[in-house]
């Protein structure tokens, strides 16, 4: 076979194989357009909330956890979070308390961050709450004008970055 016969039938070779390697990223349901969150720092948007790098620091052997994150206003207008609930895995209780909190829910003045559980006096404290080390738990965020959000989130063990951050910490 002559040398430009082979070159020709190894460009075509090449060219008929694109579509079989890229084929993880092809279509509507591709694995690239259907990944879960990975790693830990969930986010999510509603409406004006935005909820940034939302984790859970779990207590070990103890049935405790804590959710740290952020949650940012960005309104005009002040928003309050009334209730965290798990949904799954279920019976834990969630507890909003610190400074800014009161009768158990969460001031979100207009246009301000307020960090939970990290570098803030706010925190959400689990209680009843087990779950494996890198486990996504169901975590629901209801706020009074802005409405109900539901949030994959990593668990984490008080260990490393998160040691300090544990559950009632602070």
């Amino acid at each position: 076979m002559p040398r430009t016969s082979l070159r020709v039938a190894a460009a075509a070779l090449v060219v008929a194989m694109v579509p079989a390697l890229s084929a993880c990223s092809t279509g509507q349901n591709a694995a690239t357009t259907t990944q879960q969150p990975s790693g830990n720092g969930s986010s999510a948007n509603l409406g004006p909330l935005q909820l940034r790098g939302v984790t859970i620091v779990t207590g070990g052997d103890q049935p405790v956890g804590t959710v740290i994150g952020t949650i940012v206003n960005t309104s005009t207008d002040p928003d309050v979070l009334t209730g965290v609930s798990i949904t799954a895995p279920s019976g834990a209780t969630a507890t909003i308390v610190g400074g800014a909190s009161a009768d158990g829910q969460l001031a979100l003045p207009p246009r301000t961050p307020i960090q939970i559980g990290y570098q803030g006096s706010e925190h959400i404290d689990l209680s009843g709450f087990r779950i494996d080390p890198s486990a996504y738990a169901d975590v629901v965020f209801t706020f009074e004008k802005a409405g109900t959000v539901n949030v994959p989130v990593m668990s984490v063990p008080a260990t490393g970055i998160y040691a300090g951050l544990g559950p009632f910490a602070g």
